[in-house]
């Protein structure tokens, strides 16, 4: 819930500052199986992500003595501070702003994995996207977001000439496609590779090679056994 003093440096358009916010943006899941959410948070001077069950934050006996339930998720990288942040339940995506890179990112909650690599850049402007300071998606699965150049206001000037607050929006589907939010289908290594070894399926890497000067892959049988299986099961 504290801060983290090595991300409390800000950059946004121009304008350098410090900040020492906790936590900041929180986002709530679909119920799970027991009934309970899972709450996403982060402090806004950080990069980290964490996640807890709503279950251990109705009863606080409890809370306090099960800080172990509070799980790091991964993080955001390198200027990586969010402020707000919103969850989608029916996609499962967790939309959330980059102060300081004038953008909006999205994660697919369903991924076991939380790194740079996972996670999607679904828009950025350091026109139009200037400060991102609200997310919500509304009951038709429209992306909302609101750009309000807010230390601009603060330590500077608004250019009253210029278009200082904007609300940008998207079908959800189009925001996050071609990014690694799109997929539903997110598949933990560590669950295919006990497949593979219930089923005593060797790990065959693509093998190239050309045929009429053109390359072509050749997947073993085995693998295009194990995606079957997985999609099957899904």
């Amino acid at each position: 819930f504290n801060i983290d003093p090595m991300a409390g440096n800000f950059n946004v358009a121009g304008l350098n500052f410090s900040w020492t916010d906790g936590v900041f943006g929180i986002a709530l899941s679909a119920p799970e199986p027991d009934g309970y959410s899972t709450l996403f948070f982060h402090s806004l001077t950080g990069v980290h992500e964490f996640s807890v069950s709503t279950k251990i934050l109705r009863n606080e006996t409890i809370a306090n003595k099960s800080f172990k339930e509070f799980k790091v998720l991964g993080s955001r990288g390198p200027k990586g501070q969010s402020n707000v942040s919103f969850l989608d339940k029916k996609t499962g995506v967790l939309f959330y702003a980059l102060v300081n890179l004038n953008a909006v990112a999205c994660w697919r909650t369903t991924n076991p994995s939380y790194t740079m690599e996972s996670q999607g850049r679904i828009y950025m402007s350091n026109v139009t996207m200037v400060f991102p300071n609200d997310i919500k998606v509304d009951a038709n699965n429209n992306l909302w977001v609101l750009s309000d150049r807010l230390p601009i206001f603060m330590y500077s000037r608004l250019n009253e000439s210029d278009v200082n607050f904007r609300i940008l929006t998207s079908p959800v589907a189009d925001a996050i496609r071609n990014t690694s939010c799109d997929s539903k289908l997110v598949i933990s290594p560590n669950i295919t590779n006990k497949i593979k070894l219930n089923m005593q399926i060797p790990t065959i890497e693509p093998v190239l090679i050309n045929r009429d000067g053109a390359q072509s892959i050749l997947l073993s049988t085995h693998l295009i056994l194990v995606t079957l299986f997985l999609l099957k099961s899904m």
